[in-house]
């Protein structure tokens, strides 16, 4: 698991809150040693404070998995094209759609491998609140795909089936690609734009082509 962690820190001028300090602290220590087995006297330890002194900053230690897998994917979902592009221009918004979640999970892989790993984690509750927001992606690139068909930009697919099979391969990429390697984070979009398109544009299946019934 430490293999696939990349750091995840975004640098500012203003040094760390308490707060901020503990969550990018547990970040790192979740990822590297699985939540359930990081104690609140270890965090607190790492951090330089007393165990007791955690409860100033945080409610609780499972409040804070919450907090950072919503912070995640929050962030995540706003990093998304808006509707005012999906309308206006369906392919450029499938393109930034990929482009863009591409480019967050890579460069915030950390805290992808914590939401994915560690959402079993959660409270029921607390789960459904973060699968309202993956909804909320899988909304975003479904209207995308709608836009497109009804403009006549894409062949015809069954969306339902295909944003699954899209997201898959997204939320993918971020177990094998590492930021600094090759292939290149450029290279890496590219071929995943390449592919989308292939199987949804109609110049892809050429004269004769059949496209598959929605």
């Amino acid at each position: 698991m430490q293999a696939l962690a990349a750091l995840d820190v975004v640098q500012t001028d203003a040094p760390p809150s308490p707060h901020e300090q503990i969550r990018a602290t547990a970040l790192q220590l979740f990822v590297d040693q699985g939540f359930h087995s990081v104690s609140l006297r270890q965090l607190a330890a790492a951090v330089g404070m007393q165990a007791g002194s955690l409860y100033n900053h945080i409610e609780s230690k499972d409040a804070l998995l919450f907090e950072l897998i919503e912070h995640y994917e929050n962030a995540l979902l706003l990093a998304l094209p808006g509707k005012r592009l999906v309308v206006s221009d369906p392919l450029k918004a499938l393109s930034a759609f990929i482009r863009n979640h591409v480019t967050f999970t890579s460069e915030h892989r950390q805290r992808w491998l914590l939401a994915r790993l560690e959402f079993r984690c959660l409270t029921a509750d607390q789960q459904r609140h973060i699968q309202a927001l993956r909804d909320q992606i899988a909304s975003r690139l479904a209207a995308i795909l709608q836009a497109g068909i009804e403009q006549e930009r894409f062949v015809r697919v069954p969306v339902s089936t295909m944003v699954p099979c899209m997201l898959a391969m997204l939320n993918e990429i971020s177990s094998w690609h590492s930021p600094g390697h090759n292939p290149s984070l450029a290279a890496t979009v590219g071929l995943h734009t390449k592919m989308i398109h292939g199987v949804l544009l109609p110049s892809s299946f050429g004269q004769g082509g059949t496209s598959a019934e929605r």
